[in-house]
């Protein structure tokens, strides 16, 4: 008869504990938090076995961590935390139990959601915290819908590698970056009209941009995807825009300002409409291009033309501030030629 394991427990493992504490049981085997006080500072029982939170602490002034555990609900969670809430790295279902209101960080990241929302018997609605004032993670999950996302999110909200093929449910403004990178979608529409950080919806299936963030205040990365066109781009980027790895045979719609500009990896035959001004680099690598014209006038950091079908240096270029970069073209351009074509502070790479 195969005998059962013995329980561990928080008391047999860490004795009595002032409630004033900063309690540390993480790593200790854990199987239960029975002896556990009830009102603690900081409470960390990450990297456990644990299978339920029953018996832990009530009320946590400071951070809850039970990330890295066997935990299938959160049942028995505490009902106030006043600082980060992390559940992640467990094996959950249903995200019933934990608090309404985060003072800090919620990451349920790296668990088995299917959905942020549960209906319960009688009819009422528990789900994930209403009101995050930190970041919030639900990255890694099995999404399919982000019903039931908290309504107001302080921080960074990052929903990246689930199956979501819809953005409703978030939240229509984001206080820091917002990532829905490797999903199922094919439409913006839904999501978040204004971001005050960096943006990413790369690795979707995306073929348009429509419905996307009218504002977004940091860089935008919408490589990966099969889009065609860079309509509804946001006309001014403070970051980075990259763009790379898509289906373009044209920049028409593209941003008329950024910091940095990728577009390598496309079917472009033309820079026409490419950005105005780059403060930083500017990559063209791997087309289909046959002419530089189109090109920004001056890009202060690197230009790589590299991987294209280009013969001669002509085109609408004049100012390179980094080094420039054309190999694996028709024909190799040496130092030489490079510098009577433009101006080039660095180094001419071929």
């Amino acid at each position: 008869m195969e005998k059962k394991s013995a329980q561990v427990t928080f008391a047999d493992v860490m004795g009595i504990c002032d409630a004033k504490e900063h309690i540390d049981c993480s790593n200790k085997g854990l199987t239960s938090l029975s002896g556990c006080p009830e009102k603690v500072k900081d409470f960390n029982c990450s990297g456990n076995q644990l299978t339920t939170l029953e018996g832990g602490p009530r009320k946590i002034k400071g951070n809850f961590n039970c990330s890295g555990n066997l935990l299938q609900s959160l049942d028995g969670a505490p009902e106030e935390v006043n600082g980060d809430f992390d559940c992640s790295d467990n094996r959950l279902t249903t995200l019933d139990g934990c608090p309404v209101f985060v003072m800090g960080d919620f990451s349920c990241a790296g668990n088995q959601l299917t959905s942020l929302r549960e209906e319960l018997c009688d009819s009422n609605l528990s789900g994930s915290p209403e009101v995050v004032e930190g970041d919030f993670n639900c990255s890694g999950n099995k999404l399919t819908t982000l019903d039931g996302a908290p309504h107001i999110v302080g921080g960074n909200f990052d929903c990246s590698d689930n199956q979501l093929a819809t953005l409703k449910g978030v939240p229509k403004k984001i206080h820091g970056d917002f990532d829905c990178s490797n999903n199922q979608l094919t439409s913006l529409e839904g999501g978040p009209c204004c971001i005050a950080g960096d943006f990413s919806c790369q690795g979707n299936q995306l073929m348009s941009l429509k419905g996307g963030a009218r504002e977004v205040a940091g860089s935008v990365d919408c490589s990966g995807n099969q889009l065609t066109s860079l309509l509804w781009s946001q006309k001014k980027v403070h970051g980075i825009f990259d763009c790379s790895g898509n289906r373009l045979t044209s920049l028409k719609g593209a941003p008329e300002e950024v910091n940095a500009f990728l577009c390598y990896g496309n079917q472009l035959t033309s820079l026409k409409c490419a950005p105005e001004k780059v403060k930083g680099h500017f990559d063209c690598s791997a087309n289909q291009l046959i002419s530089l014209g189109g090109a920004p006038k001056k890009v202060k950091g690197n230009f790589n033309c590299s991987g294209n079908q280009l013969s001669a240096l002509d085109g609408t270029l004049k100012k390179v501030g980094g080094d420039f970069i054309s190999g694996k073209n028709c024909q190799p351009f040496n130092d030489a030629q490079v510098r009577s074509a433009f101006n080039v502070k660095g180094n001419c790479i071929s």
